[in-house]
């Protein structure tokens, strides 16, 4: 029995769900499925019905999950615990971030918080939000401020909202739409669509709107970054949809930029595990960061 097959039984006792479960963990169904079979032939014992739907625990199932939740607790606060011994930047902060947080003065609210608290120190690492999410998860950050995807419920963090910002047209000169005060999508069913990758969690915004306004989109590209979208508009071959702050980088003059008729945003967030007991400091760092932001 390994501690991840615990933490990987936990998640689809709370979903239960094997494909929420495998999403909140960044693995496919197959393989989660396998690591709980695994688990029930190391323990020669079933755990989990899926013959119900959604899935239930058996009885010896939700015993387990008592033991699993107390070991993990225990872990968390060995880990804690343990932090006290280590003599190199033991009061470091791990932070994880996206690219391009608009108007968030992320870099005063460390520096205040270092008047208060000089011996702290921060580490800072940019990665695309799903990612953020995983890493979160996996314990390997202490702290992450992404994009919120749309399952974001389904994750076990404590979250701070940062930011709401509108996603906005970004179209030719020549577009019909160019004369109009805002984009209807729901008359974009013909438009081909310059898209985010699936890796983005703009990807999985987008894509339901396109969805609630009664199309899927023709999408004749994909990139990771704005600045490659905003060239390929310029280069004719398409529409995209852009965060606000997005444009705040990029030279746009070439091109007409317009709201959703029906507005849809992007919701920066900052969140931690709820599930790990923070050090005083890391404690006193989210106290700080509320404050802040209030």
């Amino acid at each position: 029995m390994l501690l991840k097959q615990i933490q990987y039984f936990l998640a689809v006792a709370e979903c239960r769900h094997f494909t929420r479960a495998a999403e909140r963990l960044f693995l496919s169904q197959s393989a989660l499925s396998q690591q709980i079979t695994k688990l029930e032939n190391d323990l020669n014992i079933k755990l989990i019905n899926r013959d119900c739907h959604p899935i239930e625990l058996t009885p010896a199932g939700e015993d387990f999950c008592h033991y699993a939740e107390y070991i993990l607790h225990g872990v968390n606060q060995l880990h804690e615990g343990m932090k006290k011994w280590q003599k190199p930047h033991k009061h470091t902060i791990h932070i994880g971030m996206i690219m391009g947080l608009g108007g968030l003065p992320l870099s005063d609210f460390l520096a205040a918080f270092n008047t208060r608290y000089p011996e702290a120190r921060f580490t800072l690492e940019h990665h695309l939000s799903k990612e953020l999410c995983h890493m979160l998860t996996e314990g390997q950050l202490d702290f992450a401020i992404f994009a919120a995807p749309q399952n974001i419920h389904s994750y076990p963090f404590e979250i701070l909202p940062i930011q709401q910002e509108p996603f906005l047209a970004l179209l030719p000169p020549l577009h019909p739409s160019a004369s109009t005060d805002y984009f209807d999508l729901t008359l974009a069913e013909k438009e081909k669509f310059i898209f985010p990758t699936p890796e983005n969690v703009s990807y999985d915004i987008l894509l339901k709107a396109c969805e609630d306004a009664g199309f899927k989109p023709d999408i004749v590209s994909y990139c990771s970054g704005a600045a490659n979208r905003i060239d390929l508009v310029k280069a004719g071959l398409g529409i995209s949809i852009v965060s606000e702050s997005a444009l705040r980088y990029h030279r746009t003059e070439d091109l007409v930029i317009r709201p959703l008729k029906n507005p849809v945003y992007k919701h920066t967030i900052m969140a931690r595990l709820q599930t790990t007991m923070p050090s005083s400091y890391k404690e006193a760092f989210w106290k700080h960061i509320q404050q802040e932001l209030s």
